[in-house]
């Protein structure tokens, strides 16, 4: 037989892709050209105002504020052993197997870990006085990640090590009442900065059992179960997150029977975030739940499982697979609806660019410093973002969400 030819070069490689997909025909090769033109041109002056005429002094010299807000400057070792627990644990699960869910946390991992190195030199090169324990925390995401590696009970116990790294992480942040020295309670009020938001951040957890339930109840056959599920789902939705942050100010003080002071803003704003996302997750397992063929839970209740056993093990998962996008997409969505907890006082990440822009000595730069300080935002807040993206598409494919 005729041995087979292999394909033009032009249709293969970089030049093949490109052929393909920016200049298949005339009009795609003129937009092409004309969306080229103008990034290059964006980028350019972009780039040539950040390097020549942009003020970073100003982001440089609160770096401090961003981070951890009024943090007490000799507690700064805590919330960097806090952040190396979540690196160790982070390590550690993220060390199994070359395939799976493994795979995709230690694409993450390394990641988050390269920046914390690129901070560690930071901290050096400014001669910060907590360098050290930067580099305690990059140190302690690599052990975590050796200790997984090299030893399978780490690996196989990394939920535990999960569970004990975030009991530990309030423990390291808060203080512990009664005790005086470098484990003393640090007030609320002085949170702030990227640390509150990575706190606040964390309702997702707790909402999406809160979700799961309300979407389980709304299905239920018993009308009471039912109808409150709805009167919740409804209600939360029915206004948005800025009207609840005000009404938990005010109520949740009233439903514990305590002064407006009794209830830290901090819990507040979390109550607030948790209930807010929790009617939304409702609605999208709602949704998976409804995407799941009746004959599922039919040949399950025929091979004998209870309803229960039918929920859990075979509806309940298939739905959850198939809404990964959508709660990824609101696991974004209050990683930036953070911003809104100024109602409660509370300066977190984004806020703080106000206080900041407002000192005296960037109200002296000319033009101000608002420009700089937004870029910087928008760089945080699209890296953390982002990676959850990635790690979402990531997981579709693995579990063949889109697939038949």
């Amino acid at each position: 037989m005729t041995t087979g030819r292999l394909p033009p070069r032009r249709d293969t490689g970089v030049q093949g892709w490109m052929r393909e997909n920016l200049f298949k025909s005339v009009g795609s090769s003129i937009a092409t050209v004309l969306v080229g033109a103008l990034v290059v041109w964006s980028v350019t002056g972009l780039l040539g105002w950040a390097l020549a005429e942009a003020n970073w002094a100003r982001l440089w010299v609160n770096l401090k504020l961003f981070t951890v807000f009024r943090y007490p400057v000799d507690l700064l070792w805590r919330p960097l052993v806090a952040a190396g627990l979540v690196l160790f644990a982070f390590g550690a699960s993220s060390s199994g197997s070359e395939a799976g869910t493994a795979r995709i946390l230690r694409g993450a991992f390394w990641q988050f870990w390269l920046l914390a190195v690129a901070l560690t030199v930071v901290a050096f090169v400014a001669g910060w006085r907590v360098a050290p324990y930067y580099l305690l925390a990059s140190a302690m995401g690599a052990i975590g990640y050796l200790a997984g590696r090299y030893l399978p009970a780490v690996a196989r116990a990394s939920g535990l090590v999960w569970l004990l790294s975030l009991l530990a992480v309030p423990l390291f942040l808060y203080g512990i009442p009664g005790l005086s020295g470098g484990m003393r309670v640090v007030p609320i009020r002085l949170w702030g900065g990227f640390m509150l938001t990575l706190v606040l951040t964390t309702g997702i957890v707790p909402s999406f059992p809160i979700g799961v339930a309300l979407a389980l109840g709304r299905r239920s056959k018993l009308p009471g179960i039912k109808f409150v599920c709805i009167a919740f789902i409804e209600l939360i939705r029915g206004a948005p997150l800025i009207v609840w942050l005000f009404i938990a100010n005010l109520m949740v003080p009233l439903l514990f029977n305590v002064g407006p002071e009794a209830v830290p803003s901090l819990g507040k704003a979390y109550i607030a975030l948790t209930l807010f996302s929790s009617a939304y997750m409702a609605e999208n397992v709602r949704g998976g739940l409804q995407s799941v063929p009746m004959g599922q839970s039919e040949a399950a209740r025929a091979l004998g499982l209870s309803g229960w056993q039918t929920t859990r093990l075979i509806v309940l998962p298939q739905a959850i697979r198939a809404v990964i996008p959508a709660i990824v997409g609101q696991s974004i969505g209050l990683f930036k609806d953070t911003s809104l907890v100024f109602i409660l006082n509370l300066q977190d990440f984004f806020n703080v660019h106000n206080i900041v822009a407002l000192q005296p000595a960037s109200i002296q730069v000319p033009g101000g410093v608002r420009l700089e300080l937004s870029l910087f935002l928008a760089f945080i807040y699209f890296f953390f973002a982002y990676r959850l993206s990635v790690a979402s598409r990531q997981l579709e494919r693995l579990m063949g969400v889109g697939e038949r």
